[in-house]
């Protein structure tokens, strides 16, 4: 397990690559890593540059921060929330990128354009229904997008959400779902709808996804 002030490294670390990959601007966005026995997310208001890993904020499992920090994220409740639900997911990242956000705008899940859908753990990226920012119902929201299983969501009118094992993972999976909401605007770009491949074939990628990559 990565010790605290790792993780706390790790997601200043990752919070600099989001915006320099443009998924995330200025303050938008925010990271939750699950450490034992709590969660570390990162601060409100406190822009990629100026962060550093005394900023980042440990919550209890039930949300509340220890004393003496900065103020969570306004999205804290979600994070907390995905973590006490999902024992399978070690971080979660969720960004406000251009590509996924005017695809969140439509309201509706990003299709099976590409195989590479599959990453987000089933035949489509879904949309999480709109609820204002941090309030417990943005937070069942996306609970309610990402079900027992998924890795990935929209957020209408909002952004997008992964979440993975670690953050590595987690952060890959932001990029992937990206380029996938570009590949689909560019598609339909095109005047025509895309030919959208069967749920069957889906499921076969993702079987051979869990043996994808070297061994070890």
């Amino acid at each position: 397990m990565t010790s605290e002030p790792a993780a706390r490294v790790a997601i200043v670390a990752c919070a600099r690559e989001l915006e320099r990959l443009g998924l995330n601007h200025g303050t938008s966005g925010n990271i939750g890593v699950r450490i034992g026995g709590g969660v570390l997310v990162t601060p409100t208001g406190i822009p990629p540059h100026a962060l550093r890993p005394a900023d980042v904020v440990r919550l209890a499992p039930d949300g509340v921060p220890d004393p003496g920090q900065r103020v969570p994220t306004s999205e804290w409740r979600m994070h907390v929330d995905i973590f006490a639900a999902r024992p399978d997911v070690g971080a979660i990242v969720h960004t406000h990128s251009p590509e996924a956000t005017a695809a969140a705008c439509l309201r509706q899940p990003l299709p099976a354009v590409h195989y590479a859908v599959a990453r987000a753990g089933g035949p489509t990226v879904p949309c999480a229904r709109y609820a204002t920012y941090g309030t417990p119902e943005l937070s069942a929201s996306v609970l309610a997008a990402l079900g027992p299983e998924g890795n990935a969501c929209l957020m209408a009118n909002h952004g997008m959400l992964a979440v993975g094992p670690d953050l590595v993972a987690a952060t890959a999976l932001a990029v992937e779902v990206e380029w996938l909401a570009r590949v689909v605007r560019l598609t339909r770009s095109h005047a025509a709808e895309p030919h959208v491949l069967p749920d069957g074939e889906i499921g076969r990628v993702m079987d051979r996804l869990g043996t994808y990559g070297q061994p070890g």
